[in-house]
């Protein structure tokens, strides 16, 4: 981090004081002139430089005279470190970052510019209707603007299915689990028929995402807090996998968890559209050609990840930042050079926010890693079937409770017992829900 030191010193200090921060296009190259910036550098804190200097690099390609400067953070830190940042009012980056598991907490700061509205007046029409909606607050401002969605699909291997469900193709494997009913089918086949050799799932972690993702249950109705029906949706047929056999113990994001993407035991992971580039071309080379993404349970997609761009509100470069995530995120040349950028350097370039490009030929590439599969056009043809489940404030502590009881579970905690352990939890963590 290149100028951080002070401000790490200053969050090991006020660390406990952290929770006081409470709420307070049609161009490919935009007019950046609204709220002319005061400031020298427009400043972006980014947990993945690679995308991000692939996006300075070509930006500054065609804004030579842009002055921006890139401060790695870690991930894990960087809403910590925000908040620390807004609580000293120093050295908040100009650009705020939110994944989509804490971008609700963020938007609740009420530091966010609202896109929708002047001098922004963002063209809608240009972003997927449910890639808008997940940089929307409670209110319906429109806070951020994604700039890779995360579509997630179901990572198979080949010839495990091939051998026990009598196809390796993608459409017809899709067909297949298009139902839970029917994925459930496939499941206990090869798992029976492998005589208990082959595991559909390495880790309970992904199923829980799957069930999650399909299901899309709310975590909010009407300004009340809705997990209660989430766990009484997910937690038993979580438990049916669990105790089938359909799933293994691994802790998920792990390296045993990595390691399985290159074991013949398991036959299913999640695949979000991130995931190729970031995990599995890395750790599962061994399984280079034998791979491919179908549809999960359910017939269509859901959201995994994801980063949203918001312009924080006190910035003095507000009118920089905003010319910045046009021409990067809405300009088809923005889209396209920065997707060029990144091939060049190994990646296969993601998914773009662009939803106009979507049936364009730069996600026209056949992947030999995926046994030939054209993966990106399999999430870009798919892009209006896909669950997003709108973020809220308390995401961070609903996904932590959720997540922490599949220990218990594994270890044996029925799924209503499950169910009470995590509303216990969450009546402690956030008691006004409760009242």
């Amino acid at each position: 981090m290149k100028k951080t030191v002070a401000l790490f010193l200053v969050m090991v200090l006020i660390a406990g004081l952290l929770n006081a921060c409470g709420n307070g296009n049609e161009n490919d190259k935009p007019n950046g002139n609204q709220n002319v910036s005061e400031k020298e550098k427009l400043t972006i804190w980014s947990y993945d430089t690679t995308t991000t200097e692939a996006m300075v690099e070509e930006y500054k390609k065609v804004y030579s005279d842009a002055d921006i400067e890139i401060v790695p953070v870690d991930g894990d830190s960087y809403e910590q470190l925000l908040q620390t940042a807004l609580f000293t009012e120093t050295d908040v980056p100009d650009i705020i970052w939110g994944d989509y598991f804490s971008r609700g907490k963020i938007f609740s700061l009420g530091i966010c510019e609202d896109l929708s509205k002047e001098p922004y007046n963002l063209d809608t029409s240009l972003v997927s209707s449910w890639v808008l909606d997940l940089c929307k607050n409670e209110n319906g401002e429109l806070l951020g603007l994604e700039s890779g969605p995360a579509p997630t699909g179901l990572l198979f291997k080949r010839d495990i299915c091939k051998q026990y469900l009598g196809t390796d193709d993608e459409a017809e494997l899709s067909e297949m689990f298009s139902t839970w009913e029917g994925f459930l089918t496939a499941c206990r086949k090869i798992y029976n028929d492998s005589n208990h050799k082959v595991v559909p799932f390495a880790s309970l972690g992904d199923v829980y995402c799957v069930v999650v993702g399909m299901k899309n249950i709310p975590y909010m109705v009407d300004g009340k807090q809705n997990i209660d029906k989430v766990c009484e949706e997910v937690f038993p047929l979580m438990e049916t996998f669990l105790k089938e056999g359909l799933c293994g113990k691994i802790d998920q994001w792990t390296a045993a968890y990595y390691s399985s993407y290159n074991s013949s035991k398991y036959a299913f992971h999640i695949c979000p559209a991130w995931c190729p580039d970031y995990h599995i071309k890395e750790n599962a080379k061994e399984q280079a050609g034998n791979l491919g993404i179908c549809m999960p349970a359910g017939g269509k997609l859901f959201n995994f990840g994801g980063t949203s761009f918001s312009i924080y509100n006190k910035s003095q470069n507000k009118g920089d930042a905003w010319q910045f995530i046009q021409w990067v995120l809405l300009s088809e040349e923005g889209q396209r050079n920065v997707q060029s950028n990144l091939i060049a350097k190994g990646s296969s370039g993601g998914v773009g926010t662009l939803a106009t490009l979507y049936e364009d030929s730069m996600y026209d590439r056949e992947d030999d890693f995926f046994g030939g599969q054209n993966i990106l056009k399999f999430f870009t043809e798919n892009m209006d079937k896909v669950n997003g489940r709108p973020v809220t404030k308390y995401d961070t502590a609903f996904s932590d409770s959720l997540g922490l009881v599949l220990n218990s579970m594994k270890n044996g905690l029925s799924a209503a017992d499950c169910k009470t352990k995590v509303m216990d939890e969450l009546k402690l963590k956030l008691p006004e829900l409760f009242q």
